[in-house]
C-alpha cells in the first residue's frame, strides 16, 4: 500500500500545490480513499500479484488529479496575502474571473485540455464549491461555439444584473462579433477573455493574435497581456474597466503560449481583490473617455497603455501588439550584446489597442526613431495594410511630427521565434526595403548573456512518463527565489502514445535557449525529434534505461544522436529507473528523474533537498515508512545507480540521414470535454509504439462510404495515411540469379514505372510494402473468429475503408515480432489468471531473460495470441495493439538514364529456423520471392548520400558484399551510358565479395562485358570459399594498394561499401594501408584523411 500512498502524495506536489510546503493528511487520506474505491474492484477479482506490482487504474488517477485540482484551488482562494505561484495564463485569468463574476460562460474550442476556463469547472462542480470574492457561487455554463454565439448571454443580462464574463479562443470570437458590438451600442460590462488561438485540421494548435483585429471597430475595449503575471493583473484592469465605463472589454492573450508556458507570478488574495473592485465605481463615459479611465487604472498596476522598452535614444523602433511581445522585450534589451552597428533599437508594445490614443503613441516613440518596424501576425501576408500598419501609418502621418520616420512592415503566422539574435537582422532587413517577411527570419542560437547560475534543463518524457518536467518544474518552483518559466509542449496524438518537450529555465527568454541538461525518458522518441538540438556544448544528457556502456547503448542510439554527441561532447549517463522501482518496492518511478537531476545538477542550481520538499506535516496511518525516509533511500539509490556512458570514438565518424527532425513536438492535446472515457485495455493499447485505429462495430457504416461514394464524398487512393508519396507499380520480371541446389536464394526483379511517374536517383532505395502470407491471414482469421468480408472503417480523418482480410493481411504486422507493451495490453484482456501472471512476468525485471529468449526465438503477435488464448481482445482493441507494417527499403539496382521506364531490385530472401524447429521467413522478402509477373505492387522512395561524384572524369571505387552490389550495378549503367554518348568517363573499379563464383557471382556476365566494354577498368573478385584460405575484399584492396591511393589522393576519386557492418573496419585498414606505403604518412594521419573525406562525402558508407 505504501506505493500507492507514495503516488497520492507526489501528484499532490505535482498538481495546484507549487506554493503548499506541507500538505495536511485530510486531503491525502480523501485520495487514498478514492484510489481504494476505484481500484478496489481490480484488486478483490483474481490478484495474481503482488502488492508491490499493483497496477493503478488510469480513469482513478485522472479522478484523483481532479480532487487534488480542487482542494488546492480552494486553498490559494481563501488565502489572505499575496502567493507566489508556478501557473500558466489561463489559470491565472480564470482565478480573476471567478473571483469577479457571478456567471462565466466557457466556449472550450480548441484540442488544449486544459482550455479557459477549464478550472472554474473543476472548482464549482467540486464537493465543496469554491465562492467567489463576494462569498456567492459561481455558476459555470458551458457553451457551444455556432454562429450568432452571446445570445444566451444577451438573454442572462436581460433579466440579471449580475457580473458576467466570457471565456473563449478566437474561432469562438469571430462568431460572437456581430453580438459583441450589440452589447457595445447596449453598454453592457461584460468582460471577454481571449485566448488568441486556433486549431487546425491535424489538431496542432496555433497562435491567432491577429484574429483580435476583427473586433477592433466592434465598440469594445482592447486589452492585451503578454506573460502569466500580465495576464493577471490585465484580466483584473478589465474587470475594473468593464464596470467604470460599462462597456465590454476583451482581454486577451497569446492562446497557444498560456497552453505550454508556466512562469512565476504573484496571484492577489481574493478579499484584496474584492476590496479593490468594490471602490470603483461605474459611470457614464463615452467611448474615446474610455480611454482615459483605462490608463488611470493601468497605473495604479504600473502598466501604460503602451509599453516602451530599450534605447531611449533608438533609432529603430519594433511596434507589436501587447499579447505578443513578452520574449520581445528581452530581445530588444538585450540586442546591443548582439551587433556591432551603430544602429540601436526599442520596442513599443500596444497593451491598450482600442480606443487609440495617437497622442500617447507619439509620446512614447523615441524622438531619434528614423524607422518603425511594424510586426504583423496572420496567416497570409496584408500587403502593407494590416490593421496595426494602418493605425501606426495614420498616427505618424497626422501626428505632428516634423521629422516622419518610415514605416516598415514584418510579417508572420506568430513571432515567437525572434530573440535579441535576430535584432541585427531585422534593422538590415528593414534597410533594404518596406517588407519584410518574418518567417524567413534565420534560425539562430539564443547567446544572450545570463548569469552563470541560470537554470536550462529540458525533460523529454513519453509514455508513461507523461509530466515529469513540470513535476520537477514545481518542485524547483519551491526551492528557487529565481522566478521560473516553463515551456512545456505535448504532441498527444503522436502514433506510439504522448510525447512531450519541458524546457525550464531562469533566463527571461525561451527561444533559442540551450540546455545545460537534457533528460531523455524515452529513448524511442530519438528517431522522431532532434533531442540533442537544443543541448548546449558540454550539456549533461540522461536517458532512462539499463546500459552500463558505450557498447551496450549504441545500438539504442540513432547515428544523428551519436554524432552530435560527439560534436557537442556531451556529458552522458544512463539511469535503470526500472530496477530502483523494483528495488525499493515503488509503484511509481515519479520522484526517479527528481533525484536524477538532484545528483548532476549543482545544489545552487537544483535548489533543496528533496525530501525537505517532500515533508508532510502529518503522515496518513497507510503511509508505513516516512516519506522523507524514502525520498533519501531514492536519492542514495540513484547516486550509486547513475552511470557514465563514454562515448566512443566510432560514434565521430558515422553516416547520418538528410532528414531534419524537429526540435519540439507540434503541440495536440485532446479536450478533456470530447475524450470517452477508456478502460484500461484501452489504455494500455494506446501506448503501443505504433498503432491502427479501427471501428468495427460500425461495420454497416463503411459499408455505405463504399457504397453511396458521391453521398459521402468517398475516393479511392493508394495507402492514403502514409505521409510520402507512394506509386503502384506491375512487377515484370522476377528471375532467379543463385542455382536452385545453394542454399540463398536470391533474385532480380523489375517493375514498370511507365504509368506511374516513379522518378528516382542514383543511389536511391525503393521501399516496398509487403503484404503477411495470406494462407497464414486465413487461418489466423478462421481460428481467431473474424469475417475476413467485413468492412471497417480505420484511422481519423479521412477515413478508410478496408476488409478485415486487407487490414490483417496488407496494414498490422501480425506476424513481426511484439514489444513489450504488446504483453502489457494483452495482460488486460486475460480473464485466466495465471496466464495474466505470466504476461506480466515476462515484462517485470524478473522475467527480462524469459523475454529475451523470446525475442530471440522471434515469438510473434500471433504466437502470443494462441499462446494465451484467454485472452481474446476485440478487433477494435486488437487492431490498436498490433504494429503496422512499415516498408523494407532495397538499393535500386538500376539507372533510369539506362532504363527510364522500370527501376530494378537485387533481393535475397531472409529465412531461418527457430530453437523449436519453425521455419520463419523475412515477411517483404517472401512477399517478393514468389510474386508473379503482374502482381501490383505499392512503392516509394528513399533518398540516399551514395551519389556519383560530379565530375564524370573522377575515378569511382565501388566495394560490395552480395546484395550490397545493387547500387554498383545502377553506378556502373549509368558511367556506361556516360561513355555511349561519347564522353571521357574516369576509372571505374570494382571490388565484389561473396562465397564464390560459382553460386554467388551476382550479375557476373553482365560486370564482365562491361569490363571488356572498357566501362569497368578494374575488377577485384574476392570468393571467401573458393581456396583454402578465406579471401576477402579487403585482400583484394591491399593488392590494389598504390592504385587506390592513386585514384583517392592524386585524381580525388570517390569511395563507396555497401553490405554488412563487419567488413567496414578491415576495408578501412586496406585504404590506410595503402596511403602509409604511397603516400608516406603514419596511421594517424590516415585516418584523419578518411573522415575529412567524409566529411566531404567522398568516402560513403551505406551499411546494414
Amino acid at each position: 500500500m505504501f506505493a500507492s500512498a507514495a503516488l497520492v502524495v507526489t501528484l499532490f506536489k505535482a498538481q495546484m500545490s507549487p506554493d503548499l510546503l506541507s500538505v495536511t493528511s485530510q486531503p491525502i487520506q480523501h485520495a487514498i480513499e478514492i484510489l481504494h474505491k476505484e481500484t478496489e474492484a481490480t484488486e478483490d477479482t483474481d490478484s495474481v500479484v503482488s502488492s508491490q506490482n499493483t497496477i493503478v487504474d488510469e480513469d482513478a488517477l485522472a479522478q484523483l488529479k481532479a480532487a487534488v485540482h480542487s482542494f488546492f484551488g480552494a486553498k490559494a482562494h481563501h488565502a489572505t496575502q499575496p502567493q507566489r505561484h508556478l501557473t500558466d495564463a489561463n489559470h491565472a485569468v480564470d482565478y480573476i474571473a471567478h473571483c469577479l463574476s457571478d456567471i462565466v460562460f466557457v466556449y472550450p474550442g480548441g484540442s488544449t485540455q486544459d482550455y479557459l476556463g477549464h478550472s472554474l469547472k473543476a472548482w464549482a462542480s467540486s464537493a465543496t464549491p469554491v465562492r467567489n470574492g463576494r462569498g456567492d457561487l459561481v455558476k459555470v455554463v458551458e457553451m457551444e461555439t455556432r454562429t450568432g454565439a452571446l445570445t444566451a448571454v444577451q438573454g442572462a443580462l436581460a433579466d440579471s444584473k449580475k457580473q458576467m464574463t466570457v471565456m473563449a479562443t478566437t474561432q469562438a470570437l469571430l462568431s460572437m462579433l456581430s453580438n459583441v458590438h450589440a452589447l457595445a451600442l447596449a453598454r453592457q460590462p461584460v468582460v471577454f477573455h481571449i485566448a488568441a488561438q486556433f486549431t487546425d485540421e491535424q489538431l496542432v494548435a496555433h497562435s491567432h493574435v491577429d484574429a483580435i483585429l476583427a473586433a477592433r471597430n466592434s465598440g469594445a475595449i482592447l486589452l492585451s497581456s503578454s506573460n502569466v503575471q500580465e495576464a493577471h493583473d490585465m484580466a483584473l484592469v478589465a474587470h475594473l474597466l468593464s464596470h467604470a465605463v460599462q462597456l465590454p472589454v476583451i482581454h486577451y492573450f497569446d492562446g497557444l503560449a498560456a497552453a505550454t508556458t508556466l512562469q512565476t507570478a504573484e496571484l492577489l488574495p481574493y478579499s484584496q481583490i474584492s476590496r479593490i473592485f468594490q471602490q470603483q465605481l461605474p459611470s457614464a463615459v463615452s467611448y474615446s473617455e474610455a480611454y482615459g479611465v483605462a490608463k488611470q487604472l493601468l497605473a495604479q498596476f504600473n502598466y501604460t497603455p503602451f509599453e516602451y522598452v530599450g534605447d531611449k535614444d533608438a533609432s529603430t523602433v519594433l511596434v507589436a501588439l501587447g499579447a505578443s511581445t513578452h520574449a520581445l522585450c528581452h530581445a530588444v534589451s538585450s540586442s546591443p550584446s548582439f551587433s556591432s552597428s551603430p544602429e540601436s533599437i526599442g520596442l513599443v508594445s500596444v497593451r491598450l489597442y482600442r480606443p487609440w490614443s495617437e497622442i500617447d503613441f507619439i509620446e512614447v516613440l523615441p524622438k531619434t526613431a528614423t524607422q518603425i518596424i511594424v510586426l504583423e501576425e496572420g496567416e497570409g501576408l496584408y500587403a502593407f495594410s494590416g490593421p496595426l500598419f494602418l493605425d501606426i501609418t495614420s498616427t505618424i502621418r497626422f501626428g505632428g511630427l516634423s521629422i516622419k520616420p518610415r514605416i516598415i512592415t514584418a510579417q508572420a503566422r506568430h513571432l515567437h521565434h525572434l530573440h535579441a539574435g535576430h535584432m541585427p537582422w531585422l534593422v538590415e532587413q528593414a534597410s533594404q526595403g518596406n517588407f519584410i517577411d518574418l518567417q524567413s527570419a534565420p534560425w539562430k542560437r539564443n547567446e544572450t548573456e545570463e548569469n552563470k547560475n541560470t537554470l536550462k534543463a529540458m525533460f523529454w518524457d513519453g509514455q508513461p512518463s507523461q509530466g515529469t518536467g513540470v513535476q520537477i518544474a514545481h518542485l524547483l518552483h519551491q526551492s528557487t527565489p529565481d522566478p521560473l518559466q516553463v515551456h512545456s509542449v505535448q504532441d498527444s496524438l503522436r502514433v506510439g502514445g504522448a510525447v512531450t518537450s519541458t524546457f525550464i529555465t531562469t533566463a527571461k527568454s525561451v527561444p533559442g535557449q540551450l540546455a545545460d541538461y537534457v533528460a531523455i525518458h524515452d529513448i524511442a522518441i530519438l528517431k522522431e525529434y532532434d533531442v540533442l538540438g537544443l543541448a548546449a556544448p558540454k550539456a549533461i544528457v540522461v536517458v532512462e534505461g539499463p546500459w552500463k556502456h558505450g557498447d551496450d547503448i549504441e545500438v539504442h542510439l540513432t547515428n544523428e544522436f551519436k554524432l552530435k554527441a560527439t560534436q557537442l561532447e556531451i556529458q552522458l549517463y544512463a539511469i535503470d529507473s526500472a530496477r530502483i522501482m523494483t528495488e525499493l518496492e515503488l509503484q511509481s518511478t515519479l520522484m526517479i528523474p527528481e533525484a536524477v537531476f538532484h545528483a548532476l545538477v549543482p545544489s545552487e542550481q537544483g535548489g533543496a533537498h528533496l525530501e525537505s520538499l517532500y515533508t508532510l506535516s502529518e503522515s496518513p496511518s497507510e503511509i508505513k515508512r516516512s516519506l522523507s525516509t524514502i525520498v533519501q533511500q531514492i536519492v542514495d539509490k540513484v547516486a550509486t545507480a547513475l552511470v557514465a556512458i563514454e562515448l566512443l570514438p566510432p560514434w565521430t565518424i558515422l553516416e547520418i540521414n538528410d532528414t531534419v527532425l524537429p526540435l519540439v513536438p507540434v503541440h495536440r492535446t485532446l479536450n478533456a470535454i470530447d475524450t470517452p472515457s477508456l478502460s484500461s485495455s484501452s489504455v494500455a493499447a494506446a501506448e503501443e509504439e505504433e498503432s491502427v485505429k479501427v471501428s468495427s462495430d460500425k461495420w454497416h457504416k463503411a459499408a455505405w462510404h463504399s457504397m453511396f461514394k458521391e453521398a459521402y464524398g468517398t475516393t479511392e487512393a493508394v495507402r492514403p495515411h502514409l505521409q510520402e508519396a507512394t506509386y503502384v507499380v506491375p512487377l515484370t520480371e522476377n528471375r532467379q540469379l543463385t542455382p536452385s541446389t545453394y542454399d540463398r536464394y536470391v533474385f532480380h526483379l523489375e517493375f514498370d514505372t511507365s504509368k506511374a511517374d516513379l522518378k528516382y536517383d542514383l543511389g536511391d532505395a525503393l521501399g516496398v510494402y509487403g503484404h503477411n502470407d495470406p494462407t497464414q491471414v486465413h487461418a489466423f482469421l478462421s481460428w481467431y473468429g473474424l469475417c475476413e468480408n467485413d468492412i471497417v472503417l480505420v484511422g481519423d480523418t479521412p477515413r478508410e475503408a478496408r476488409s478485415v482480410f486487407q487490414l490483417f493481411s496488407q496494414t498490422l504486422d501480425l506476424f513481426g515480432r511484439p514489444s513489450k507493451k504488446f504483453y502489457e495490453a494483452l495482460a488486460t484482456h486475460a480473464k485466466d489468471a495465471k496466464e495474466r501472471e505470466q504476461l506480466l512476468f515476462l515484462i517485470s525485471p524478473l522475467g527480462k531473460e524469459d523475454f529475451k529468449a523470446r525475442v530471440e526465438d522471434t515469438v510473434t503477435y500471433e504466437d502470443l495470441l494462441r499462446e494465451f488464448t484467454s485472452a481474446h481482445p476485440p478487433v477494435e482493441a486488437l487492431v490498436s495493439m498490433i504494429s503496422p507494417i512499415k516498408p523494407r527499403h532495397y538499393s535500386i539496382a538500376s539507372s533510369q538514364r539506362m532504363h527510364p521506364d522500370s527501376v530494378h531490385l537485387l533481393v535475397v530472401a531472409v529465412e531461418w529456423e527457430t530453437k523449436k524447429g519453425s521455419k520463419r521467413y523475412g515477411q517483404c522478402t517472401r512477399y517478393l520471392a514468389g510474386m508473379k509477373v503482374g502482381t501490383l505492387v505499392t512503392v516509394s522512395i528513399k533518398h540516399s548520400v551514395m551519389k556519383l561524384p560530379p565530375l564524370e572524369t573522377q575515378p569511382v571505387i565501388m566495394a560490395g558484399l552480395g546484395t550490397g552490389m545493387a547500387p554498383f550495378r545502377a553506378f556502373i549503367q549509368e558511367r556506361a551510358m556516360a561513355k555511349a554518348a561519347g564522353k571521357d568517363v574516369g576509372p571505374v573499379v570494382l571490388y565484389f565479395g561473396s562465397r564464390n563464383r560459382h553460386n554467388e557471382y551476382l550479375y557476373g556476365e553482365e560486370l564482365e562485358a562491361y569490363q571488356a566494354d572498357g566501362v569497368v577498368s578494374h575488377m577485384g573478385l574476392a570468393f571467401s570459399r573458393d581456396q583454402k584460405e578465406k579471401v576477402y575484399i579487403q585482400h583484394k584492396m591491399k593488392e590494389d594498394a598504390e592504385m587506390l591511393h592513386d585514384y583517392l589522393v592524386n585524381k580525388n576519386g570517390h569511395f563507396y561499401l555497401c553490405g554488412p557492418t563487419w567488413p567496414v573496419p578491415d576495408v578501412k585498414d586496406a585504404v590506410v594501408y595503402g596511403l602509409e606505403q604511397y603516400g608516406n604518412i603514419d596511421s594517424a594521419k590516415a585516418s584523419a584523411l578518411i573522415e575529412e573525406w567524409k566529411e566531404k562525402e567522398r568516402y560513403i558508407l551505406e551499411v546494414y
